[in-house]
């Protein structure tokens, strides 16, 4: 498996060099939203005396620029390329091969992450030093900050996995989708930090798997959560990656008994 995984890494890495550009751009897009919620929330805190709920200026300007770095880690597309997949006849193929799918989309989310990393970290540090960010990290933050990053990924790419399986039954999975991601918009911590939200929302946060993707690592890495705290987060993402790996083989299983090469 390691020499199979160097070679789909080194023949998606030739891929990526011939849409350089189109990587880059994506990446850019993907810091557009969370500097616009940073700079309306440094705003707020700036006209009302420096703070909101506990949050300065630069605490918000920190919290919205890790998010966007943890955003893009965690970033998986499949929910939306699968349906494709099925519809133009390019998973028929796939399925004839010695290796899941699904090692091909991990090695093509990789080689994007591995791509658009370096130039993502410069702008994040420009963002940095404009808004003279802070952060409460401690070396244990540090520590746990990769098991929950992993974790969060892991659960971001099989969730979508889970919706993408829905193209096995449905000719378009654009609904569910849209669904997926106004929902993620809300309850992940993506308009605000959970913290600032009503005792009801805050429990359909805790209740939900998107605010395990993005708001966990998001808020250990800033160092806005105790050691214990951070510790029960990051078992939560262990049982809901758990929960759908278990959807996901459920879902797969039955989609290929009834798939018919092109379309469902």
């Amino acid at each position: 498996m390691i020499r199979i995984y160097r070679q789909l890494f080194t023949a998606q890495f030739q891929a990526a060099a011939q849409y350089r550009i189109q990587f880059l751009l994506w990446m850019l897009f993907s810091v557009i939203r969370p500097t616009i919620f940073m700079a309306a929330w440094v705003a707020v805190a700036a006209a009302q005396g420096g703070s909101v709920g506990g949050y300065s200026v630069a605490d918000f300007a920190g919290y919205y620029i890790v998010m966007t770095l943890v955003g893009h880690l965690t970033a998986a597309w499949n929910s939306f390329e699968f349906e494709f997949e099925i519809r133009q006849g390019r998973l028929s193929p796939k399925l004839l091969r010695p290796l899941h799918p699904l090692h091909y989309a991990i090695v093509e989310n990789q080689v994007f992450k591995f791509s658009t990393l370096p130039p993502l970290a410069i702008v994040l540090a420009i963002l940095a030093l404009t808004f003279q960010v802070h952060f409460a990290t401690e070396w244990w933050h540090v520590v746990l900050f990769v098991p929950a990053i992993v974790l969060a990924w892991a659960l971001s790419f099989m969730l979508g996995w889970v919706v993408a399986t829905a193209a096995f039954w449905l000719q378009r999975v654009q609904t569910v989708n849209t669904l997926l991601q106004r929902t993620s918009f809300i309850f992940a911590g993506q308009i605000a930090p959970i913290a600032l939200m009503p005792a009801a929302l805050q429990a359909i946060c805790y209740a939900l798997p998107f605010y395990y993707i993005l708001g966990v690592p998001t808020e250990i890495l800033r160092g806005g959560v105790s050691f214990e705290r951070a510790v029960a987060l990051i078992v939560g993402q262990a049982i809901w990656l758990g929960v759908c790996w278990a959807a996901f083989l459920v879902a797969w299983r039955r989609g290929l008994r009834q798939f018919s090469a092109v379309g469902a």
